[in-house]
């Protein structure tokens, strides 16, 4: 599953990268408390007996369909006068297939296509294709992107669309995940700091999957860091499958904030995806 109005959106994008969206209230509301997991049935927290290893897996020839959908709702303002609002919403169907398996290098290959869009917005800020376009990515099972398409790796393509840990974990352990890209139009430097933990391990299904939270901040990097005012928190859960080595279910919630001189910014945004293959699982709402 791979992975924001201009450059604010990509808060709201790192896992979902990735990943990952069902459907999102059209006012998300500030997180103050913990995201709860879907509803789903025969969902259940199991105990386990030693550290599980989380890596992301691909099949030759195997293709995971993943629904998308962003809505982010900001205001603007001049002073303390509200000079501009707006609500903005895109859904979107990602298709992922498992092109080629390189075992020594511990690589492979997926093609991304997009067979579904609903809405204005520039998949390409969200490290996407295009409808009618196609991007193939090299990765391995720490989620490390080594190729993807003519992109420059500095740029957004790159970020590691699921922070996975080295070593096997226990409920409880955290990890952490610091990375820094540019934009691709502006040329924004920016810099990620991300710490996952852990929550449970459960039965979904067939499959055991890994309940894992995760929050972090984006920040400018450089001059600009200087001359800006730019806040941004997230907060997010993702449950993966560990024996197909995909996320089938998550969501992310963001708040930014951003000034300059007298002028301000407040973006709050959501971002939920689930994987159309994955029938025990059922689609909420950001906000719920």
């Amino acid at each position: 599953m791979r992975r924001l109005v201009h450059f604010l959106k990509f808060v709201v994008f790192v896992y979902s990268c990735l990943i990952l969206l069902a459907a999102c209230s059209s006012s998300p509301k500030k997180f103050d408390s913990e995201i709860p997991r879907p509803d789903i049935q025969g969902l259940k927290e199991i105990k386990i007996e030693e550290p599980i290893s989380i890596r992301l897996k691909s099949q030759v020839g195997r293709s995971e369909v993943v629904s998308y959908l962003f809505q982010s709702s900001s205001r603007s303002f001049e002073g303390q006068e509200l000079r501009h609002q707006k609500d903005e919403s895109m859904e979107f169907v990602a298709k992922a297939e498992g092109l080629s398996e390189d075992k020594e290098k511990n690589q492979f290959t997926q093609r991304i296509t997009i067979i579904k869009k609903d809405g204005a917005a520039d998949l390409h800020d969200f490290a996407m294709p295009e409808l009618g376009e196609t991007l193939d990515i090299t990765s391995n099972g720490l989620g490390q992107i080594f190729q993807a398409g003519d992109y420059p790796a500095n740029s957004i393509f790159y970020v590691p669309s699921v922070s996975v840990p080295e070593h096997p974990v226990e409920v409880g352990d955290t990890w952490i995940m610091q990375a820094s890209w540019l934009s691709l139009q502006e040329m924004v430097p920016y810099q990620l700091d991300m710490v996952s933990i852990l929550k449970s391990v459960l039965q979904c299904g067939q499959d055991r999957c890994a309940e894992i939270e995760v929050q972090g901040d984006v920040g400018f990097q450089g001059p600009l860091a200087q001359s800006m005012k730019f806040n941004s928190h997230w907060k997010g859960k993702i449950i993966l499958a560990l024996d197909a080595g995909s996320v089938v279910w998550s969501r992310l919630q963001s708040e930014e904030y951003l000034e300059s001189t007298n002028v301000h910014r407040e973006v709050s945004s959501c971002m939920e995806a689930v994987s159309l293959g994955a029938s025990h699982f059922s689609g909420m709402r950001c906000g719920n």
